[in-house]
């Protein structure tokens, strides 16, 4: 935990950083913050809420470093800036000369909030945006400093200055004692009241239960809302994104990149008779942070941003395809020999698509909604390929969107036999795989 000097303009309050978060409901929140209090052996806490959850940070700081010092959360004061809570994940990160302040808000809510030195910082930075795209998750990076790194947006700890009264760091209340009379008479008090309130009282009204129809609108909204972006438009972008880059970079090899729909891409290595003060020497400052694998053989970088596109929008609906119809115009001529409508291969390009279904299933014994209700539908597809074979993404359907997109380097391998050789060269070359979902109308 790192306390701050005092802040300018306010000579008792001081930021506090690195206090231990957890989420829990603001129903029975009291409960729950005494008990996650003593399993931190907290002293002071602060929540603030984020839908019908409390978010709670606990610390247990020095009382000789805090004494006659007004506390506030520098973590709080960024998950609840203008700037942070309105994205879906953001990461900033705030150099102090060797040290810096790292926050990690996921929806409205801090998931790290620690102290690092640089170093640190870098590592940690990687395991975040890693995570995020394992999650599909947009990440907008932000901050300030010279060692930082490149960041998406400036966000200078003068930011946390703005509301004087936010994130304020209390103390937690003493535990009293139950008085057992007092309580005793209170509860018979309670419950006398209570039966006569229900005795002149009619019981409210059940609480609405939303039908079918009101759900179904309800998760379109949620799928709609957030970016699908094309693959025919975004899955071209990033092979050209990629494309131009050295095979061969310092002695070490491309192998595979790995791209999701938003921030970065991330680029591994494999050595091919350099080492990691070569890579080091030229990899630029838009690569870092490089990481070098302790196995001595691999890397990984910063690769290529992902670019913007249109998305899959719901107003486009009626130029959907029908799932059958969109089956066909995957097919190229070759592949509409097969037999197997749904795993169709030729020539080395693989086309999966799994069965659409309803966006929200329909309640048990509840028969599904009929041919002319219109509803969307969504599946799930995988194309593979080679790079001579990406002009046919560009002809993907718009009701199309990608979720990810890997590349990676074939090579022969070296102990291939003559015997095997016609089946090895269909494996050799840049190879890409494809995924992502489909949406059709019932």
């Amino acid at each position: 935990m790192h306390i701050t000097e005092p802040l300018p303009g306010e000579k008792s309050a001081r930021l506090v950083f690195g206090l231990d978060w957890r989420a829990y409901p603001a129903k029975g929140g009291r409960a729950e913050r005494r008990r996650y209090a003593d399993d931190f052996g907290a002293t002071h806490y602060l929540e603030y809420r984020v839908g019908t959850e409390l978010i709670g940070g606990f610390a247990a700081p020095d009382a000789s470093e805090v004494r006659g010092a007004k506390l506030y959360s520098g973590a709080a004061r960024v998950a609840l800036h203008g700037r942070i809570k309105s994205k879906p994940a953001a990461l900033v990160l705030l150099q102090d000369d060797q040290r810096v302040h790292v926050v990690f808000v996921v929806r409205g809510v801090v998931r790290n909030d620690e102290v690092l030195k640089l170093e640190e910082a870098q590592a940690r930075r990687l395991e975040i945006e890693q995570e995020c795209l394992r999650l599909n998750l947009p990440l907008t990076t932000l901050g300030a400093g010279p060692r930082i790194g490149d960041v998406y947006e400036t966000f200078a700890a003068s930011a946390l200055l703005a509301d004087r009264k936010l994130g304020r760091v209390a103390k937690l209340p003493v535990s009293v004692p139950t008085l057992v009379p007092i309580v005793a008479i209170i509860a018979a008090a309670a419950f006398g009241g209570g039966k006569l309130m229900d005795a002149l009282s009619p019981p409210p009204p059940p609480p609405h239960e939303p039908t079918y129809q009101e759900r179904y609108a309800a998760e379109v909204r949620r799928v709609f809302h957030a970016p699908l972006p094309r693959a025919s438009a975004l899955a071209p972008a990033l092979l050209d994104e990629l494309g131009p880059g050295e095979s061969v970079r310092a002695g070490w090899l491309f192998e595979k990149a790995t791209c999701s729909t938003a921030g970065d891409c991330i680029v591994a290595g494999r050595r091919h008779g350099g080492s990691f003060a070569d890579f080091d020497r030229v990899a630029t400052p838009a690569m870092r942070p490089v990481i070098f694998n302790p196995d001595g053989l691999h890397l990984t970088f910063r690769g290529p941003a992902v670019p913007k596109v249109a998305s899959v929008s719901l107003q486009d609906s009626k130029n959907w395809p029908a799932e059958q119809q969109l089956i066909d115009m995957l097919q190229t001529p070759p592949q509409r020999l097969s037999v197997r409508p749904f795993e169709i291969k030729a020539y080395g390009y693989t086309v999966r698509i799994d069965p659409a279904k309803l966006l929200l299933p329909p309640p048990p014994g509840t028969a599904a909604p009929g041919a002319n209700a219109h509803l969307v539908r969504q599946g799930t597809w995988q194309i593979e390929g080679f790079r001579w074979q990406a002009v046919l993404l560009s002809r993907l359907p718009s009701s199309m969107a990608l979720d990810s997109l890997t590349l990676e380097l074939r090579l022969k391998d070296q102990g291939t036999t003559s015997a095997q050789a016609g089946a090895a060269d269909e494996q050799v070359g840049v190879h890409f795989t494809a995924k992502g979902k489909y949406y059709v109308l019932n």
